[in-house]
């Protein structure tokens, strides 16, 4: 009896089932300076980090190491770099006359640049010179500007309520600029400009306690709320481009920070504060579906994300013992991986495999898979690709049992389906027959060693990758019809 290929309807919901999740950490702890919260986080155009706390440290290897920069008696409530290098601290005033500092020659000496009010917690700079900056604490808020790198500053608008503050500043492009405020005793919202911070609007989220805003590249805007002035009703929200109407597209989380990364990929770090959870969730599909991606991070409560410029998440967890994190692989480039287990009731992992990744008839990557199943290809570009497997494991696990099935099955007397159906084929005619029990009686009796088709069948197919995909897909033994074989690890 001929067994038949899955349908195409079935194919692409096992196909798409496969393709989401991360088979291993989303996430590595970096080392940080001893005894160092983290206030704020950036990371600069050659992936070297920064962390605001008392004072500027900075990592050029992924946290190995940390040099102090200074401003060591002034806690850093932000940090940010631009293109040219220059690194800008927001700083309480303390003793000083100053509460913004800029270092030009990468972080040698700092200088004043701004002695307004104190608690300067958000900064944001453009290319071209053109920054925003809240400023002041208790009943004196307001947003300057700068468009010469910082040389001078202006006040650019003061908040009414004199109790709203800005939480972070979104700069769409040189005109369109957008500012986040906070207020728990209602008011506060999101306000816009679009003749370069002349003058503002206010456009929503009144009552929201605003904590993070991102825009993608449609121009849609992202609002992260990490609660209002009735308490604790956070969320996700999205302002369409053009259009006046917020929308609800997150209502589970405590919502403290946000980035967008080139393809669109939303990603939110959470507040575990009370009944809800912490860590960092992901959408990819402009907020309809949200995944935890805190594998490897815990139930932290992340208070600061930021995406380098190579696409990997740093995230910085407030009052913990590990506080620093950053994503193991990048979000941007083009990535293939996933696992290959056995398929036996326990999913055992096939290490040690030959992975190739082919393309018309070409290898384009090739890998061996670790100790758990797992393969990962990366710098590759978008398309549609084959995989091939070279199994470095011996066949096994076929008994008189599995003949006993193939016949039944062959009689109709009871199904095998997918990859224990595929399995009887050993003579890759595309048919389970009498030959094929025939054949697998003969190799369990050791009259012959091998199989016209080989040892080993395995159930992937063509992969379409664009962006960051997951496939993961099994192995079995041919002839073993029940999945019982167990190889081994090596």
């Amino acid at each position: 009896m001929k067994y038949k290929p899955l349908s195409l309807i079935t194919t692409a919901l096992l196909f798409l089932c496969t393709l989401t999740g991360y088979t291993q950490n989303f996430w590595e702890n970096l080392n940080t300076p001893p005894g160092i919260g983290i206030l704020s986080l950036a990371v600069d155009l050659n992936d070297n980090i920064y962390i605001g706390a008392g004072g500027v440290y900075r990592s050029t290897n992924e946290g190995i190491n940390w040099e102090l920069l200074g401003l060591e008696n002034k806690t850093i409530y932000s940090v940010t770099t631009n293109e040219l290098g220059y690194i800008y601290a927001g700083t309480n005033m303390g003793i000083s006359n100053y509460s913004i500092y800029r270092s030009i020659d990468n972080g040698q000496s700092w200088e004043g640049i701004y002695g307004g009010f104190a608690n300067v917690i958000c900064i944001k700079s453009f290319p071209g010179g053109l920054m925003f900056a809240q400023s002041g604490t208790g009943s004196y808020i307001n947003v300057i500007r700068s468009i010469d790198y910082g040389n001078t500053w202006e006040e650019v608008i003061i908040f009414p309520s004199n109790t709203e503050s800005p939480y972070d500043i979104a700069i769409q492009n040189q005109d369109t600029i957008y500012i986040g405020t906070t207020n728990w005793i209602g008011g506060g919202g999101v306000y816009r400009s679009v003749d370069g911070g002349d003058t503002w609007e206010h456009i929503g989220l009144t009552d929201c306690y605003v904590s993070s805003l991102a825009l993608n590249s449609s121009g849609d805007l992202f609002a992260g709320t990490r609660g209002d002035y009735n308490l604790y009703s956070g969320g996700v929200f999205m302002l369409p481009h053009d259009q006046t109407e917020w929308i609800n597209v997150n209502s589970e989380e405590l919502v403290t920070s946000m980035v967008i990364n080139s393809k669109d990929e939303i990603y939110i770090g959470c507040s575990d504060l009370d009944e809800y959870t912490g860590g960092v969730r992901r959408s990819g599909d402009n907020g309809q579906t949200w995944e935890n991606i805190s594998s490897g991070m815990g139930n932290q409560d992340i208070e600061n994300l930021v995406i380098g410029p190579g696409g990997h998440l740093y995230a910085g967890a407030y009052n913990s013992s590990t506080p620093l994190f950053k994503s193991i692989r990048s979000t941007e480039i083009p990535i293939l991986d996933g696992s290959i287990t056995y398929a036996n009731t326990n999913a055992t992992p096939l290490s040690n495999i030959h992975v190739k990744l082919m393309q018309n008839d070409s290898i384009i990557r090739d890998t061996i898979t670790d100790a758990t199943g797992y393969f990962y290809f990366t710098d590759i570009n978008n398309g549609i690709y084959t995989i091939n497997i070279t199994p470095a494991k011996p066949w096994g696990g076929v008994t008189a049992g599995d003949v006993l099935l193939y016949r039944k099955h062959i009689a109709n007397i009871s199904n095998l389906n997918g990859i224990y159906l595929a399995s009887g084929d050993v003579n890759g005619s595309g048919d389970l027959t009498a030959v094929d029990v025939l054949l697998i009686k003969k190799r369990i009796a050791h009259l012959i060693d091998t199989f016209p088709t080989g040892d080993w069948f395995f159930n992937n197919q063509p992969v379409t990758v664009n962006g960051r995909v997951t496939y993961n897909f099994k192995g079995i033994c041919y002839g073993d019809a029940n999945g019982s074989y167990v190889p081994p690890v090596k």
